[in-house]
């Protein structure tokens, strides 16, 4: 997840959860307002404009920025008109205020056919960290507003404002124009269909959809997307006034001919938002910097002649050479009416333009060096497991080529009676749950099971029925802060619907049944920091949590300032030595070479050890000056699922990959302080060119390129008693791919690694497994399904 930051609005196509808009700003007050001339500088005389460049390069003489009188309050709530943005000296008359600069793209990003001008004021004597190319580092102060008409209508303006120097510190409003009032209202709700036209304005927690993916916050004000010759501000502009640390004039743009600089630009502006190493890391369009040729682009390597790690109907590659209609993306890019269609949400109409853009490129393609590919290491499982399929009776993959669950150390199956993988199903035990992304019971309760929803309900599912009463609700709402919360305890909050934050783990007292003490693992409001808290049951009703004031939460274990956005881990388990466990994700800090995961100073990118009486890290942590005395492992970029197995104590951990590797570390039991390898490897493989081998190598990896990979979702080794013959093995799954695996670990390596999709009949996104009190495993689908495995 690397790329250049770009202004993007409302229906521009990008991947996973991208559509949403820019900012969200205002909008004009007359109907002639956009028919200016493109390029104007609004409210700015040729004098102004060179006194507003000399001034950019004075500093004090401390060094520091220039005092800007014009400067918007430290303030995370917008303003509630437009007037008060800053983007008109007088909004009687329509004139600017003297700062506001005017830019364009040079890729431009789809809203439906709505028209759009952009403008930019960065505070007097201010410069943009430009020593990255492909991150720029805006400064604090700076604003954006971008103006939409739709239908010759002017119906909103989009704000972006970044009020303080985090990485969090960023405004984003949607303000709709009211001719009748002179002025544009802040509309946090959205608007439907606004002035009658068929544009709808975003909410504001639609603006992080785009916005939240990668640190610049802020789409199509970068070097590529501002290396031309105008009209607005350029590269040329802004180095000649002083504006950029590292002037480059001459600017960036796409490799290769006309055609593949237009395709390769217009998926860099609509898609790379979040299709790149940090956000959807299978399909990358983020073009770099480094980029001198169309093969060495992300596009290229990710996309040509690869298999799609999603459901693709009629898609043979990402994208085919010489045929358009085979290629997901084409086929994406055209769809509308489900979550495949790209954009995935904000947008009712495919973009003719840049289809025939992309389709004009495809079309020219010649096959790549190795179809199928993708440039990458060819293959799927790895590391001492390969895969075969469950339904095929062979059962007997792996150098062993012993058959049985019961073989190998620790796998307390049922011997030679048990030879190959038993025929499974999934049972469904319960539907129309709301994102549900865990499952848990406590230990010896065999009547309840408690289902985590994303938004931050924990529900209840009492002898098999899900109950209509949640047992706790902590809903603030998907905004950080929660602008409007949805319980009375609003303490989880995720930036967006799509961002992965939110209420994501749970874990009982082993003694729960007399204590009635449980944790949960959520992103939190106001900031979205990463937060291990203690709850209690109700003292005179088991079927419903604590909520008297001091018991929400009762203490918090761990409040680390996170984000919420992606990288978060989420899993909450007590080991067989008492202690609790929690993975924590990086936070997809980019780049990803200054991840956290190393830094053993922070909780991030960590298995963290807890002793939940003293609060403290148990002895046996890793310890040294500096050293945070929580962390028990180390070098993790996202261990979303982790398990104990609960016969033999290993500690079984799934980290989500980044471009090219999912992989499953196993810890022997009581093992721990050990480096997994990230940020310089992933998987088993180098992520920089002539990098070292460092830390411990996975048990298992699944590859991309091969089609197997894509997001893993580790799960549980099965210690229940329905299905005596699947005792001891491991059984995960892939989000991304939505395909099902299990394994036997012998103590050293993963063996009878067998592909148990088929039988499992399943297309569903598993965004989690989990155990019942008897040890039986369930899937949890993001859809909002529970299933149990069981016997076929």
């Amino acid at each position: 997840m690397t790329g250049a930051p770009f202004l993007v609005m409302r229906g521009v196509l990008a991947g996973a959860g991208a559509a949403a808009a820019i900012g969200c700003s205002t909008a004009p007050g007359t109907e002639g307002e956009l028919e200016r001339p493109a390029g104007a500088i609004l409210g700015v005389g040729e004098g102004d404009s060179a006194a507003l460049g000399a001034a950019s390069a004075a500093l004090s003489s401390d060094g520091e920025p220039c005092a800007d009188g014009a400067a918007l309050p430290p303030d995370p709530l917008p303003p509630a008109r437009l007037s008060e943005t800053g983007l008109h000296a007088d909004i009687t008359t329509r004139s600017r205020a003297a700062g506001a600069r005017e830019f364009r793209p040079a890729h431009e990003l789809w809203s439906d056919g709505a028209a759009k001008r952009r403008f930019v004021y960065l505070p007097p004597c201010s410069t943009v960290d430009t020593s990255d190319m492909d991150h720029w580092s805006l400064p604090v102060g700076a604003r954006f507003w971008k103006e939409l008409r739709a239908e010759g209508v002017a119906v909103e303006t989009r704000f972006i404002h970044r009020f303080g120097p985090g990485i969090d510190d960023w405004l984003f409003a949607a303000y709709a124009w009211d001719p009748a009032r002179n002025d544009a209202f802040l509309v946090e709700a959205g608007v439907e269909d606004a002035r009658g036209t068929a544009h709808d304005i975003p909410r504001t927690e639609d603006c992080w959809e785009c916005h939240g993916k990668l640190p610049e916050r802020v789409l199509g004000f970068s070097a590529l997307q501002l290396s031309h010759d105008g009209p607005g501000e350029t590269m040329a502009s802004l180095s000649d006034a002083g504006r950029l640390t590292v002037p480059m004039p001459g600017g960036v743009r796409p490799p290769g001919d006309a055609r593949a600089a237009a395709a390769l630009g217009y998926l860099h502006a609509n898609c790379g938002n979040c299709h790149n190493s940090t956000g959807v890391a299978t399909l990358r369009t983020r073009l770099l910097a480094a980029n001198t040729t169309v093969e060495s682009t992300d596009t290229y390597t990710t996309g040509v002649g690869v298999t799609p790690s999603f459901w693709e109907p009629g898609a043979l590659y990402r994208i085919t050479p010489g045929d358009p209609e085979s290629s997901a993306v084409v086929l994406r890019m055209e769809h509308r009416g489900s979550r495949a269609q790209m954009p995935p949400l904000a947008s009712d109409a495919a973009d003719a333009a840049g289809l025939a853009a992309v389709r004009s490129w495809i079309e020219g393609l010649g096959p790549p060096p190795e179809a199928g590919s993708g440039g990458g290491a060819a293959g799927g499982a790895s590391v001492g497991a390969s895969s075969t399929s469950a339904s095929s009776g062979s059962g007997t993959s792996g150098s062993d080529g012993a058959g049985g669950a019961g073989a190998g150390g620790g796998s307390g199956g049922s011997g030679a009676a048990c030879a190959g993988v038993p025929r499974l199903k999934l049972t469904q035990v319960a539907a129309g749950l709301a994102t549900p992304v865990f499952l848990a019971s406590p230990p010896g309760d065999r009547a309840r099971m408690f289902v985590l929803e994303k938004d931050g309900v924990v529900r209840l599912i009492k002898d098999g029925v899900l109950r209509s009463t949640p047992f706790l609700d902590l809903r603030g709402g998907t905004s950080c802060p929660p602008s409007r919360p949805a319980s009375g305890n609003p303490l989880v909050c995720a930036p967006s619907p799509t961002a992965e934050g939110g209420l994501l783990g749970m874990a009982f007292h082993p003694r729960y049944a007399e204590s009635g003490r449980f944790w949960l693992f959520y992103t939190a409001a106001p900031r979205g920091n990463v937060t291990i808290a203690e709850f209690r049951r109700s003292a005179s009703n088991p079927d419903v949590a604590d909520t008297s004031a001091g018991s929400v939460p009762v203490r918090t274990l761990l409040d680390a300032r996170h984000g919420g956005w992606n990288h978060a881990g989420g899993t909450l388990a007590f080991g067989p030595d008492g202690y609790l466990y929690a993975s924590v994700g990086d936070a997809a800090v980019t780049p990803y070479s200054a991840s956290p995961a190393k830094d053993l100073s922070s909780p991030l990118g960590k298995i963290l050890r807890i002793d939940v009486d003293s609060g403290l890290g148990p002895p046996g942590n890793l310890s040294g000056p500096g050293v945070n005395p929580l962390v028990w492992d180390y070098g993790l970029r996202n261990p979303w699922r982790i398990s104990f197995d609960r016969g033999t104590g290993d500690l079984y951990i799934a980290d989500v990959g980044q471009n090219a590797w999912e992989e499953l570390d196993i810890e022997p039991a009581r093992a721990g302080r050990r480096d997994y390898g990230w940020p310089e490897m992933e998987g088993d493989h180098c992520v920089a060119a002539g990098c070292s081998r460092v830390g411990v190598a996975p048990a298992v990896e699944h590859s991309h390129s091969s089609g197997e990979g894509g997001s893993i979702t580790g799960g549980y080794v099965y210690r229940g008693s329905a299905i005596p013959c699947l005792r001891g093995r491991y059984v995960y799954g892939d989000y991304g791919t939505h395909r099902f695996w299990t394994l036997r670990w012998d103590g050293s390596r993963a063996r009878d690694h067998v592909e148990i999709t088929a039988d499992l009949e399943s297309s569903l996104p598993a965004a989690s497994f989990g155990e019942d009190a008897a040890g039986e495993l369930h899937v949890v689908m993001l859809t909002g399904e529970v299933f149990r495995v069981d016997p076929r």
